[in-house]
């Protein structure tokens, strides 16, 4: 393994806290205290993409096309993208290669596996967690965003890649967004970047309501699984290129009859009306080893009546803690907890970078670098 590589778990995140009077300042903030890390991530995505044999000139247009895209669906969320990259030295096309990678890589034959979640559903009192898989070699590349409100837009804590403006997160009124990313014949670059939609998201939803509404405006090309969690439900809403489906804890579809309350997703398809025309992301893929081992699981949890065995007196988990727990794998097991194999070459080896975990009604984040079979020592707990 190249030393350019930093275990996922070793890495202390740097913290970008933002209190300004607009976006507009807000972006020139993360821009200048950002640069280093923003320029690191260009050269990593461009490295990349190069990887997947994604032309150089294909990535800026992709770039460029999602850009355009951005600045229709959300001309506020355009200009700080743009007061960004102003202050990091960047052009607004060089931040886009970071901001669109999902769309970009559209362009590619195959994508690199990452990321299960698990929630559970119980009114006042739903929670969340998610292993964030990714390229190892991004272990350094991003950053606890503490991102203060300003004029009609909501602070919000979670994650972000350098560059972006945010990713996976909560924010103040109690609305918090997970995220895993599908395959799905039609994808193509140039739509609205995901990651943007999780950020709107973060920014500008009170409720449920206002978040699926964000999401389902918008014109997507790429295909994703966007988990929107509150207090009182979880749902998860798979985008496939241009189609949307939701999946809830109580539709019949949504489970395997195990585990009532609960919602579970990795990396392939499960709305029935999306499936037709679903792919895998890779030859490799481990998603569907990954979902069986979660429902799997949850059979123990619920115990061999259907009942929920380790289950708290109001019924299901008490707190993220025990979706950490199913989130959990060691050796032999299917790599819900995701580290690389040693010797794996760049491009082939998947890590969790961040175990996240999501509690709405305490309006309070979990942050920790690495997967949880590496102990959380560097959790950080966030209170909004």
């Amino acid at each position: 393994m190249s030393t350019d590589y930093v275990p996922a778990a070793e890495v202390r995140p740097e913290v970008f806290t933002s209190h300004a009077a607009d976006h507009l300042q807000r972006g020139a903030q993360r821009g200048r205290e950002l640069r280093t890390g923003i320029d690191s991530a260009i050269a990593g995505y461009r490295r990349y993409f190069e990887f997947l044999s994604i032309a150089e000139e294909d990535v800026r247009g992709a770039a460029a096309a999602s850009h355009a895209r951005l600045q229709e669906w959300s001309p506020e969320a355009a200009e700080e993208v743009a007061a960004v990259a102003g202050a990091a030295g960047v052009s607004i096309d060089e931040l886009m290669e970071v901001i669109a990678r999902t769309e970009i890589m559209t362009l590619a034959p195959a994508s690199a596996t990452e990321c299960s979640t698990v929630s559970f559903t119980r009114p006042g009192a739903s929670i969340a967690a998610q292993n964030w898989d990714w390229a190892a070699d991004f272990s350094t590349l991003w950053h606890i965003n503490d991102t203060g409100s300003v004029p009609g837009q909501l602070r919000h804590v979670g994650i972000a890649e350098y560059g972006m403006l945010g990713k996976i997160g909560l924010n103040e009124a109690g609305v918090g967004v997970l995220l895993n990313i599908l395959k799905h014949e039609g994808d193509e670059p140039g739509g609205v970047p995901i990651h943007m939609i999780l950020e709107r998201v973060l920014s500008k939803a009170e409720t449920l309501d206002e978040a699926l509404e964000i999401i389902h405006s918008a014109t997507t090309t790429s295909s994703s699984i966007i988990t929107v969690v509150t207090a009182d439900d979880v749902v998860q809403v798979e985008i496939a290129n241009a189609k949307k489906g939701e999946r809830r804890a109580e539709d019949s579809s949504a489970s395997s009859g195990v585990g009532e309350g609960f919602l579970l997703h990795t990396n392939h398809f499960l709305h029935p009306d999306l499936v037709p025309g679903s792919l895998e992301l890779n030859a490799t893929s481990t998603s569907r080893a990954r979902q069986a081992h979660l429902e799997r699981r949850l059979e123990e949890y619920a115990g061999p009546d259907g009942s929920s065995s380790r289950a708290g007196s109001s019924g299901g988990p008490e707190s993220t803690a025990e979706l950490v727990d199913i989130l959990t794998t060691g050796q032999g097991e299917a790599p819900v907890s995701c580290t690389p194999d040693p010797g794996a070459a760049y491009g082939n080896r998947s890590a969790t970078l961040v175990t996240v975990q999501i509690d709405p009604a305490r309006r309070q984040i979990d942050l920790a670098p690495g997967s949880p079979a590496d102990g959380m020592r560097g959790n950080r707990r966030y209170q909004l």
